[in-house]
């Protein structure tokens, strides 16, 4: 009897524990999916924060660049100015080519 009984635990205990390795292969699949899901999401986040990282200093840097020749900047803008101004001021109307005569024989 005494083997029955053990037989039966030794069985009891043999399903419990492949139950429990079954459930712990699902919890560890889905963990690792999770993981999976996470570790996207966060690269997906880290390129766009170094796009947009990456545009912020191009403007700071083109910021700098125009503040920094302000002045160079302004003498040509008022140099084209001018000069546009004076072409206007300065053009005469295009007239019309006189006709050439036919040569008659």
């Amino acid at each position: 009897m005494s083997t029955m009984i053990g037989s039966l635990t030794s069985l009891v205990t043999s399903i419990v524990q492949t139950v429990g390795a079954a459930l712990q292969s699902v919890f560890v699949v889905f963990q690792y999916l999770l993981h999976a899901i996470l570790g996207t999401i966060q690269a997906v986040f880290a390129a766009i924060w170094g796009a947009i990282s990456g545009l912020a200093q191009t403007f700071e840097g083109l910021t700098k660049f125009l503040l920094s020749n302000i002045i160079l900047i302004g003498g040509v803008v008022a140099a084209l100015v001018i000069y546009t101004t004076y072409q206007q001021r300065t053009r005469t109307s295009p007239s019309v080519a006189p006709a050439m005569q036919k040569k008659i024989n």
